[in-house]
């Protein structure tokens, strides 16, 4: 999320990590905050369908033990921190969010050399979500705050994958008996 963060702060929008439920305030205005943007993890999905069960990492003629890589989804929601300045500014900074997710929504170690710091991400692609009215009011209301202006997106192709463990063997010979039923 830090790597994404980065992006929007070089690409003009000033925007942070933080929890947006600790820091709206009852009246709805976000305390305690500088930026413009808040980016809020609001939600986490493993995507099974990319899941490998090859249990195994093959070095050589070697053989390791592990765990399959975990694929996430990441829901992240980009809230205007700035609302005492004008609704209107609240709903330019979202559109600035918005506009830059457009002309760059697919971050890789060619375009994003920040993402070298993550070894085990390839690249992050982040597709605008919407919501309806109910899931919407939803959101807000596990959030504990007043609706403010947002933009949720779900970042895919986030990967843990674990060092390989144990070293395992490869199988160098069967020993085969069959037995025959035919045969008394």
């Amino acid at each position: 999320m830090d790597v994404i963060r980065q992006e929007l702060n070089a690409g003009g929008v000033v925007a942070e990590l933080g929890n947006i439920s600790e820091l709206a305030s009852p009246a709805g205005n976000i305390t305690g905050s500088d930026a413009d943007i808040i980016i809020s993890l609001v939600n986490i999905e493993e995507n099974r369908v990319s899941r490998n069960p090859q249990g195994y990492l093959k070095s050589g003629t070697d053989l390791y033990l592990k765990n399959p890589a975990v694929h996430l989804y990441l829901t992240l929601l980009f809230t205007s921190a700035k609302n005492e300045a004008g609704y209107e500014k609240a709903i330019l900074h979202v559109q600035e969010v918005v506009q830059f997710f457009q002309t760059k929504y697919v971050f890789d170690h060619l375009n994003t050399p920040s993402l070298a710091v993550y070894p085990g991400i390839d690249k992050l692609i982040l597709d605008m979500v919407t919501l309806s009215l109910e899931q919407l009011n939803n959101l807000w209301s596990v959030l504990g705050g007043k609706y403010q202006p947002s933009v949720l997106y779900r970042m895919r192709m986030v990967t843990i994958d674990s060092i390989p463990g144990d070293k395992g063997s490869v199988v160098k010979e069967i020993d085969t008996i069959y037995d025959n039923p035919f045969q008394q």
